[in-house]
Formats: structure tokens, sequence, C-alpha cells
């Protein structure tokens, strides 16, 4: 038994050591082994134990199988010959024609090895040798991912690797090869004398990563070739040099730093390249650059600190080298503390323009601004006392300079009638202190050419509001709905918006389904919604077994006592009198069926004034997302330009490993495509090839509509390669 044991440990740890992947743990001396041979045979005087004839020995769900098994005691060598098999309880499966090793387990070798994994991965080689208790040696190694083919399994796979010699230095955790090919469908493509790589048990190491290869019409043929370098557990740097042919090289890196209490990540770029102004000349060898700066930290269980730092040394820069898209870049410093209901947090903002219009010197820089929310336990009447506090200090290179001190407070009563009805009381006073340097009460220009000098001024606005809901619910069996009428009243005086008092954070207004109950429907403080108005709407909603439901929403508003409408956009559809209509129909008959519809109609002639529809349906065989918004010329504030717009995504899985997709995007209103693309790929167990060709019509400045095509190519277990 003694010997046996030996046996399975020593054969176990020589074949397993190869692909130590999921975590496998060598045999234990407190676990039984059975052994079963057709002999088995004990030389006292050789002192040898021989297992012969369908040798079959297993401990828990791990087996080996052979023809026979030799352990010599004495000089501690095992042997296994003849269909050496090892079935590991992962489901991996290791073949040998014939093991030798000490059962020390440091020194040995294995002919004709060969593994196929749990996901069908397959490792082959002539010869494996152990040798100085660290190091293993595959002679004529073979390595692949992919299926064969069930018709004819001698025929090559989609793609191996051959290698000459390949090392594994289980103590430095790395494999080497030397002589290494790479096949396709049996043909050499790709030769390298040497390469290396972490074994499947280190996570991360330095090294080089796979190139990217691109072509685009600004910057032409581009190549990125990234390299990982891990300072140490908690560090590491990403070297990601981006040559183009017309423009310089680009010297892109991240740097990670994992702290005991946070995490910090610093993305960056720079280069020397020429860059198109404004008026179309062009500036020769400008330093250009870019940084994306993030942290996180936390202080105790209640405080945590961070910051973003987002700037970019031009308007163009980062869209030109596909960076990102977006058309401001904001930056923060911060510290926030939550405890159970309550908020507060104090913020350093400073923003930074990207489009050609754009004046930073007028962007504000906010420094510093401090909130605090407070919601207390249950009271009176069952009600809660909440309080929203705030300050705020405002500053720009050039224009309007601000300060405010803000405080919101009320009570909260809810109740359920007798019959079903369900109330609920809000009374709320809102009262604000602001100072205002370079503005003037005559526009809301931020940098007007004439100034009222200084300004103090301030609000003080209550407010009372009753919402009543009474929904009414049907069982039909087979289907359930809920009918819900809705009713409130706000009751406040048509005072409350002096001014003097600057807009800086309640310019996008937008009158819709989502805040037509709100005691205040501008999204921030710098604007109150004064007046008195009547609010009502009906809501519907119908479960219709257990995939299907639907549901819809319409409601309007009545101002009762007028309030200075001029605090509203001209064309937002409330303020004055009866509102316009808003609401929201959402339907989901089918898992593979969703819609959602959201409209804005003229109280007058249900003119549509703004259509919003996001839809997304279809099974594998063909799938749409569907994107429409509509904003009529009159419907919308002088910050926002009318607009009609649809993006279409849609994709088709033609068969197991083939799919075709595609987008597009266009501007109605101005009758011009954006962008569009189509693409196909290929994927299976082993191998993903992508091929997409993109439109763009964008134009800025250095930034022209251009073609771009791009392949993407990823090989299981050896990472990804973009070619144009």
């Amino acid at each position: 038994m003694r010997g046996a044991l030996g046996i399975a440990l020593a054969l176990f740890f020589l074949l397993g050591l190869f692909e130590q992947a999921e975590g496998a743990e060598l045999p234990s001396e407190d676990i039984p082994t059975r052994i079963t041979a057709d002999e088995l045979i004990f030389d006292r005087l050789e002192d040898v134990v021989t297992a012969r004839g369908n040798v079959e020995i297993s401990q828990n769900e791990r087996v080996l199988l052979a023809d026979e098994v030799i352990y010599a005691i004495g000089p501690g060598k095992v042997t296994a010959r003849g269909n050496v098999k090892l079935l590991e309880p992962s489901g991996d499966v290791f073949f040998a024609d014939n093991v030798e090793l000490d059962d020390r387990l440091t020194t040995g070798f294995i002919e004709r090895i060969r593994v196929l994994m749990r996901d069908e991965t397959r490792i082959s080689a002539s010869r494996a040798e152990r040798s100085e208790g660290r190091y293993i040696v595959l002679t004529d190694g073979v390595f692949s991912p992919c299926r064969l083919c069930p018709k004819d399994p001698e025929k090559p796979p989609l793609w191996q690797i051959k290698a000459r010699e390949v090392t594994h230095d289980q103590e430095e955790k790395t494999i080497e090869y030397r002589d290494a090919w790479m096949e396709y469908y049996g043909l050499p493509v790709f030769y390298t004398p040497y390469f290396q790589h972490p074994d499947p048990t280190v996570d991360r190491q330095s090294g080089l990563l796979p190139p990217m290869i691109g072509a685009g019409e600004n910057l032409g043929f581009t190549l990125e070739v990234p390299y990982f370098y891990a300072i140490d557990e908690t560090k590491d740097l990403t070297l990601s040099p981006i040559i183009t042919t017309k423009q310089s090289v680009v010297l892109a890196g991240e740097y990670r730093q994992l702290f005991e209490n946070g995490a910090m990540a610093i993305n960056a770029s720079g280069t020397v390249a020429d860059r198109e102004d404004d008026d179309g000349s062009i500036e020769n060898d400008r330093l250009r650059g870019h940084i994306d700066a993030t942290g996180r930290f936390n202080i105790d269980p209640t405080w945590r600190t961070g910051f973003d730092l987002r700037r970019a040394s031009d308007d163009t820069y980062l869209r030109l080298y596909d960076f990102s898209a977006e058309r401001t870049l904001t930056s923060r410093l911060f510290v926030e503390g939550f405890r159970q209901r309550n908020y507060a947090a104090a913020n350093a903002y400073a923003y930074q323009g990207l489009r050609e219009e754009d004046d930073n010197d007028e962007f504000p820089i906010i420094a510093p601004s401090f909130d605090y929310n407070f919601i207390g336990e249950p009271g009176f009447a069952d009600g809660r006392f909440y309080a929203d506090a705030g300050m705020r200090v405002l500053t720009r290179v050039e224009g309007r300079d601000n300060r405010r001190l803000s405080l919101t407070g009320g009570y909260e009563i809810p109740y359920t009638g007798p019959i079903g009805d369900v109330y609920n009381l809000k009374a709320q006073v809102q009262s604000d202190g602001y100072w205002t340097r370079g503005g003037s009460s005559k526009t809301q220009n931020v940098n007007p050419p004439n100034s009222d000098g200084d300004e103090l001024t301030g609000r003080f606005l209550p407010q009372l509001g009753l919402q009543w809901r009474y929904p009414w619910i049907q069982d039909n069996g087979s289907w359930q709905q809920v009918i819900e009428p809705i009713g409130q009243i706000v009751a406040a005086p048509s005072f409350g918006n002096p001014d003097e008092i600057p807009n800086e954070d309640s310019i996008g207004f937008e009158f819709d389904d989502s805040n037509i109950f709100e005691l205040n429907r501008f999204p921030g403080v710098d604007r109150a919604d004064s007046g008195s108005r009547i609010d009502y709407g009906f809501n519907w909603r119908g479960d219709f077994g257990t995939e299907s439901t639907a549901e819809a929403f319409v409601g309007q508003s009545y101002q009762i006592v007028d309030a200075n409408n001029e605090i509203f956009p001209e064309n937002a559809g409330v303020g004055d009198g009866v509102s316009d209509f808003v609401g929201r129909v959402q339907l989901s008959p089918l898992d593979e069926f969703d819609l959602l519809y959201r409209f804005r109609l003229d109280d007058q002639n249900l003119q549509p004034r703004r259509h919003e529809i996001g839809a997304q349906f279809g099974v594998p065989a063909f799938e749409m997302d569907l994107g429409y918004l509509f904003v009529d010329n009159q419907a919308t504030s002088e910050d926002f330009d009318d607009r009609e717009e649809i993006n279409i995504n849609a994709q088709s899985q033609l068969t197991n490993t083939w799919n075709i997709f595609g987008s597009f995007r266009r501007d109605l209103d101005a009758q011009r495509t954006l962008s569009w693309s189509i693409g196909m790929g290929y994927e299976d167990e082993c191998f993903t090839v992508e091929g997409v060709f993109r439109r763009r019509f964008f134009d800025d400045r250095e930034i022209d509509p251009e073609n771009t095509f791009t392949v993407q190519f990823v090989f299981k277990h050896l990472g990804s390669v973009k070619t144009p």
C-alpha cells in the first residue's frame, strides 16, 4: 500500500505539473487509495512493488490507469508503462506511453505526453523531463485550443503552436519557447527563435502586450506596441508608443497603484505635432497631450475622498488620436460622507470645453461647493423632516462671479385613506442668498458688455404641496391591471426669482413625465418653481402572464397663479396657464421586445413637440436597437437647437460561427448622415476574427471625415492583434 500511494503521488504530480490551472492539490496520505490490477506483486528481496495488467489507482475522483506500474522502494524509482492515463476531477485527462521518476518528485521524464483539458485545449510533446525540482522541459511541444475535425481527427487544427523546446520554471513562474512556429491549418505563418510568458498561475508580469495596427485618413497608418511593467504587487505601468505616418510619435501610458485605503490610475499621452488653429493656419511642432487621472480613497467607514483630473492641450487632440469623443472635460476634487439617510460633501470643479465655439475663460471654476442633505426619523403623523443646505463659490477668468448660500427645509407626511387612496403632504421653504459681480439683471449672459457691478440679493419661497393617488387593482385571472389617477396642488407665491439671481445650474430645463410632480421642476437651485398650480395625470400598468407588461402615463399642469414666466424657456411648454401634455408608453410583450416612447404634445392641437423612442427587439438571427429623437423648433429653449435624429444598431447571427452587424446614425433635420459602419465576424472555441468598415462624416478643423477599416484577430490564450 505504501508503494502504491507513492506511485499515485508521483504520477499525479508529474503528469499534472504542466497544466496547474485548476489549483488541484496532491493526493493526501490521509485519504484512502484504492488499487486494482490483474496482478499485484511485492518482491521482498528486491524491495519492488509491481502492479500489472489493467492497473487502476484511484483516490477521491482522481484515477490513474496503466498496463504496468513498478515502484522500486530502495532507490525510490517509479515506472509506469503502456497506455498511461490520469483522469483529473477537473475533467482534464493526461496520456503517456512511459513514465519514470523518483519518489521525491524532483527528477524524471515522460515519453509521448498528451493532455486534453476540460475546455478541449490540447497539449502534447515527444518527451517531458523534470529536473532540479523546478524545471520542466517539453521536447517537440505542441499547443492548440482548437477542436479536431470529427470526420478527420488527423487533420491539423485551425491553429497550433509548435516549439522545439518548452521550459517551465516553477520557481520563476515563466514558460520559455525556443524555435517556435505558429501554424494555421498546418501551414507555418509565424516563427520566432525565442519568446517567454508567465505561466497560468501568474496574474501579471512585465512584457510586451499584443500590438495594435490601424489605418485612417487623419493619422494614416498607426502602430501601437504596449509594454507592461509590473513594478510590484501594488503598482504597474503600461507604456504605449503610437507611431503614425501623418503625425509624430505619441507616447501614451497608464500608471496604476493600489493603496490600503484606495486606488489611483493615471492615463496620459504627449507628442510634438502640427495643429490646425480655428482660422485654418497650421502651427508646426506644437506640444500636445492629455491627462486623465482618477483616485478614490476611504478615510473611514463614513468618509471618503477622491479626485478626477481631466485636461487636454487643445480642442481636437482627444478626437484626432481617438482617445475620447467627449465635448467637455470635468475635473473634480471632493470629500464626501454617508451616514444612514444623510449625505455631506465638499467639492471643487473645473471644466474644459472642446467645442470650437467654447471660450474656456468663461467656463466656471467652482471652489468650494458644500452640500448637506438630511432626512429625519419618523415623527408627528409618521412624517419626516428633511433639509438641503449648500454653499457655492463660483468664479471665472472672464465674466460673472457669484457666491450662493442656500437652505431648503420641509416636513413630509404620507397618509393612506380608508378607501385605499394615498396622500402625501409636503410643506417646504426655500431660502437663498446671492452675491454677484460682473453680471447684469438684463441678461443671463455670463460675460455681459455692461455689468451692474456688485449685487446682493436673496430669495424666500414657501411652498405647500398635496398629492393624491388612488390606485385601482383589477385581477382578471390570466392578467392584472392597475389604474391610477394622480392629482397634486401646489400653493406658492408668484415671486421668488429676482432678476439679479444668476442662473448657473438650472439652464437645461425640460418639462417631461419625470418632473411634472416635483415641487421644483428645475434641475438645480438657481431657479425656483414659484406660483400656484395643479398637476394631474393618469397612470396605467398591465401584467400579462410572467413575461408581458405594458405601462402608460399622461399628465398635464395648470398654473393657477402666474409666476414670473420669464424663468421658463419660451417654448418649454409650461408656465403660462395650461401646459403641454407629457407622458410615456412602455411595452414589453416578450423577452425579445422592449419599447419606451416618451412624448410632449401641444395642449391646443396635440401636435408633437418632442418624441423619444427607444426600442430593442429580435432574436439571435436578427436583433436591432433603435433610437429616435425629435424636438420641434418651437419646443426648444435658447440653449438647445431643434433636432431630429435616428440611431440604429443591428446584428444577425448567420450561423453558429458567423455573424454580421452594422450601425447607422443620421441627422434628419439637417438631412446628413453622421456615421455608419458594417462588419462581419467569425468566432469558434479557439479563434475570433472581426472586420469592420466605418465611415465618419464629422468635420472639425483638422479632423476631416474619414473611412477606417480594421480587422481584429483573437487567438485564445494568446491575446489579440488589430490590422488595417
